[in-house]
Parts: C-alpha cells; structure tokens; sequence
C-alpha cells in the first residue's frame, strides 16, 4: 500500500476549491456566457448542485467499504479485473484534463502576457515545477495549498471588489438568458466543472475517516460554486453580452479595467500571480492523483519512479492540439462530457455493490 501520509480538512478543502476555482481565470466563463448568455452565473450554480448529489453517491459506495479508497471499492464490488477497468478509465481522464489544463493556460498566458514565449516552455517549466513537488509528497502539496488559499481567495475578492465602477447591472438582462430549458440542460450536464472532487475518493485513506471525506467535499463544492457563480456575475456586469463573447479570460480583463483614481489601476500583474500560484497547485494535485491512481491499480508500492515518466508523457499530450481554438474545442467537450465517468463510475459501481449485496469490513486501527 502507497504510504500518502494523512492531511485535514482545511488542507483538503484548500486542495479541492483551488483545483475547481482556479478554472474562472480560464476560458470557460467565455464558453458558457456564449452557451447560455446572461443566465450563465446561475446555471453554475446548477452544475454545483447536481455535483453534491454525484459526490453524495461516492460517499454512499466508499461508506459500504471502511477504510477503502476508490479504487479499492472498485475492486471489492466488481472484482480485479473490472475494477481495474474503472480505476484506469479515471486515471485516463484525470491525464487529459491535466494535459488540457496545461496548453490552456500556456495558452492564455501567451495571448495575454508572453505572446512570443513558445507554450511548450511555459508547459515544460510548470510540469518541472509539478513534478518537485510530486516527489515531496501529498502532505507538502496539501500544506501548500492551505497556505496560498487565503492568498488566492483575497486575491479573487481584490479583483471582483476594486472593479465595482465598472459594473452595470442593465448587462444582467434579459434574466432567463437564452432560455431557462437551456439554462438547466447545460447546468446539469456542465456539472464536470466540479468533477475533481472525485479525486477526494483517490486520496480517501489520507483523510481522517468518511466524515472528513464528507465535509471536504461539500465545503469545497460550494466554495468553488460561489466563486464561478461570483465571477459570471461580475464579468456579465461589467462587460456587455455582445462584448463579453469575444473575451479569452474574462477575469483577466476584468483586473486589466480596474481604475481607481491614478493610482489604482492595471492591477493584472497582481491577477497574474495569484493566477500562476493557483495553476502550479491545481497542476500539482492532479498529476499526483493520477499517478497514485496508476500505482494503486497495478499495485505499485513506490510512486517516485512514475513521476518523471509520466510528467514527459503529460509534456506530449498536452502538445497535440494544433492551435488554442482546437485546445478550447477539447476543454469544452470534457467540461460537457466527463460527468459520466467521474460521477457515473460510482453510481454504477454502487448499484452493482447494493444489487450483489457486497460490503467491505470495517478495520481497526
């Protein structure tokens, strides 16, 4: 069994609405403002609340088998061989929303700041930068994490605050958007904006028992949800619907507006740190998940000499796409999308569990 070591709610709530949040500063608030027009800050909203149900599903299976992650559960309800089928296909994913995540911040950052900076430089310094880390352990990205939140939050809230001269509540209208039919069908299926708290099953024999599991989850769940629902709303208020389309990163050119007096202005150098900080730890915790789901699948006991490997394997992924409007068009498809694995694997898996009437053993410490 891979030795992870143990971390507590504060970190892991850090850890889980720092991987969700930091996708405001990305191109998705752009892609949904397009999608579903002004309706779009409460249709996360939406997304978040069908993601406590999915959360609420992995905690009912991981609660029929004490002491197991997910992909022990998995195992213990399917069998070896079907469990690690499942396992697999969620380490899968996990890679090629890391990669994604990568290329569309080299992405961003090379249209807004370094736009003569190739992005497999920015992609190859982050992966080495993840990388050290994944070597130090779960416990020093977790540390990490809680430390820079308080910062990050702060750093949000500068932004949506000292922007407030420039907002214009007429840009919220019409209400329904582009219909509420719509508003709902692509709230429900955009709930794999929040998918990575499936990762808090990866790492649930770190956390002190299901009830931590429980509450880091759902705290998590609706901090992240009350950003992205706070950065629609801001950005819908300050840009008009027509302009806010053609927008990369609307938080990003919500920093860039911000103008108090002569002193007070272009503060994205500050939204850019805080941007870069909030990217290394998301990169960093996924990368983790996925290699810790790998080697707990093939019964690895030794993470180290996977890391290297897999970061090289990362590097090539996330170069594949061709252009940024081909990187945003895979984004997308996985934001609408990938709800079935993360959140489908375990409701199948708990039926399968209920139906074949299996439970794991509670173990004493």
């Amino acid at each position: 069994m891979i030795r992870e070591g143990k971390i507590g709610l504060q970190e892991s709530v850090s850890l889980i609405a720092i991987t969700i949040g930091v996708k405001v500063y990305f191109t998705s608030p752009a892609y949904i403002a397009r999608l579903l027009g002004t309706s779009s800050w409460y249709a996360t909203i939406i997304s978040a609340a069908v993601t406590l149900v999915g959360f609420t599903i992995l905690c009912m299976l991981l609660k029929r088998y004490p002491g197991e992650d997910l992909i022990g559960a998995f195992e213990k309800s399917l069998g070896r061989v079907i469990g690690f089928v499942f396992s697999i296909v969620i380490a899968i994913f996990l890679f090629i929303m890391t990669a994604l995540i990568l290329r569309e911040f080299a992405e961003v950052l090379k249209v807004y700041s370094l736009p003569l900076t190739p992005p497999s430089f920015v992609i190859g310094m982050l992966l080495a930068a993840a990388s050290i880390v994944c070597f130090l352990g779960l416990e020093s990205i977790a540390r990490a994490a809680r430390l820079f939140a308080i910062f990050l939050l702060a750093g949000f809230l500068v932004v949506i605050v000292m922007a407030w001269n420039n907002y214009d509540i007429k840009n919220l209208f019409p209400m329904m958007g582009n219909g509420l039919d719509k508003t709902i069908i692509n709230g429900i299926m955009r709930s794999s904006f929040y998918g990575e708290v499936i990762v808090l099953g990866i790492i649930a024999s770190s956390l002190q028992g299901l009830s931590q599991l429980k509450k880091s989850g759902y705290i998590s769940i609706i901090i992240s949800g009350l950003i992205a629902s706070l950065s629609l709303l801001a950005s819908m208020m300050a840009f008009s619907y027509a302009t806010s389309q053609e927008i990369t990163s609307r938080m990003y050119e919500l920093a860039r507006i911000i103008q108090i007096g002569g002193f007070f202005q272009r503060l994205d150098p500050f939204f850019l740190f805080t941007w870069c900080i909030g990217t290394m730890v998301s990169i960093s915790f996924l990368l983790y998940c996925t290699i810790s789901t790998y080697c707990k699948s093939f019964r690895i006991q030794d993470m180290r000499p996977v890391i290297i490997p897999s970061a090289v394997i990362l590097f090539s992924i996330s170069m594949m796409p061709d252009d940024f409007i081909e990187v945003i068009g895979y984004v997308n498809i996985l934001r609408q999308h990938s709800w079935t694995i993360f959140f489908g694997l375990p409701l199948i898996t708990l039926i399968i569990s209920i139906i074949r009437k299996k439970k794991g053993v509670q173990k004493n410490a």
